[in-house]
């Protein structure tokens, strides 16, 4: 069975902004080595919890907290209020995976703003053991 996470829409467009308007971004682990520039990304971390950051330089500062990134944290995953949660779905170990923003032919950056700007609340992450789809939805449905 995937597993769904949840992002709130709001929050994670605004990752999403200030990752397309940087100046530099912080490649992925394959960018790098190919020496391929990074686009824009949203980027997906498994470690402490579940949570989004944008990949833009400088970063974008946490307002409560100014020398820590602005973190979102997918619904239910955030360690500091949640219980530890597992899925194997995730696998046991921590990961960067990167959700380009600009990439054609249906720039993510496109979609999350015409889905917020249409009443959308979510940015949902469909996790199974080999794939993932992003997506937008309405409503969080419960696990």
């Amino acid at each position: 069975m995937a597993l769904h996470l949840y992002f709130d829409l709001r929050d994670a467009l605004l990752l999403a902004e200030h990752a397309v308007a940087a100046a530099e971004r912080v490649p992925s682990f394959t960018e790098r080595e190919a020496g391929t520039p990074c686009p824009g990304a949203l980027e997906w971390v498994h470690d402490q919890g579940v949570y989004l950051i944008s990949n833009g330089m400088p970063r974008l500062n946490d307002p409560d907290q100014p020398d820590a990134n602005l973190t979102v944290y997918a619904d239910g995953w955030n360690p500091d209020t949640d219980d530890h949660r597992y899925d194997p779905d995730l696998g046991g170990d921590d990961f960067v995976e990167h959700l380009h923003l600009t990439e054609a032919p249906a720039p993510l950056i496109e979609t999350l703003r015409e889905a917020r700007a249409a009443g959308y609340e979510w940015l949902r992450l469909t996790v199974d053991a080999d794939t993932y789809d992003v997506s937008v939805t309405r409503t969080r449905q419960h696990d």
